[in-house]
């Protein structure tokens, strides 16, 4: 017998190679497999998953996307957001950024970096493991597919690291 897992349903605006951003949907897990509360967005995209089920608006049209071709999801300042990303970030710095796209496309934001004091610039941050980072906007947070990404231009200084 098929199991069926109740999921929540986040609305975002999804971004992906050759196509032009769409509102729709994206399926979260009631639980998270490292905290207590659902699974995030962030998770979702930083998940070692290839697929990605997103279910398009007012239809029963569900995409199955490929993790790497998504260029960013947009999540409006009205989601919850612990769905968003997970209550354990904590940013340590923010830098001013601007941002361009394999596809031309170019967008400004506010990088939180979480990284420990010693690691504390965009470059540190950027050369992580995950998938996806978190880009604060004007209209909510772009979760941004990092191999999409031509060049990110830090605005300001930088701290630098601490000379032992």
């Amino acid at each position: 017998m098929l199991r069926h897992i109740e999921k929540f349903r986040v609305p975002v605006r999804l971004a992906r190679i050759g196509a032009p951003p769409e509102p729709g949907y994206m399926a979260l897990a009631p639980f998270a497999e490292l905290h207590v509360g659902p699974e995030t967005l962030l998770e979702r995209l930083n998940a070692p998953t290839k697929v990605v089920p997103f279910q398009l608006p007012e239809s029963d049209v569900v995409l199955l996307l490929m993790r790497r071709h998504i260029e960013w999801v947009d999540v409006d300042d009205r989601v919850d957001a612990r769905l968003v990303r997970p209550v354990t970030y904590r940013a340590t710095s923010e830098e001013d950024v601007f941002v361009r796209m394999a596809g031309g496309e170019c967008f400004e934001g506010v990088l939180a970096i979480e990284m420990p004091d010693e690691l504390n610039r965009a470059s540190d941050y950027l050369n992580g493991e995950e998938a996806f980072f978190p880009l604060r906007t004007p209209g909510g947070t772009r979760l941004v597919n990092k191999d999409r990404v031509v060049e990110v231009r830090v605005r300001g200084a930088v701290p630098l690291p601490r000379v032992a």
